[in-house]
């Protein structure tokens, strides 16, 4: 596993690259810090949060996963981690319901096939 260093060495690399040509248009970057999986996620996801620039938001966009941002128009830093990893479960998600209004005639929907 790199340290907080060699990360830092690698993105000046690259930042050096970069301002070789600083006219030219690029795609804003996003960069990932997936604590997922793997050894003492949650220990390494708290060591990475106050080394991350400011401000960041705090977010749970996607209800399994806890994430911080940091974005500009320039580029967007992402750490996230499973919510299973961090918080206590207190009420499971309950499914979808849907109630749909017929798109097909019943002859037409005689002739589709499942695929789920």
């Amino acid at each position: 596993m790199p340290l907080a260093h060699d990360v830092a060495v690698e993105l000046r690399k690259l930042a050096d690259s970069l301002d070789k040509n600083p006219e030219a248009e690029i795609r804003r970057p996003n960069v990932n810090f997936s604590h997922t999986y793997g050894i003492n996620p949650k220990e390494r996801f708290l060591a990475l949060a106050p080394l991350l620039p400011r401000p960041l938001k705090k977010g749970d966009r996607y209800t399994d996963v806890l994430k911080l941002t940091y974005e500009t128009t320039a580029i967007c830093i992402l750490a996230y981690i499973d919510k299973s990893l961090t918080c206590e479960l207190v009420e499971a998600a309950k499914p979808a319901v849907y109630r749909c209004v017929p798109i097909l005639s019943l002859d037409e929907e005689a002739t589709l096939e499942d695929v789920l």
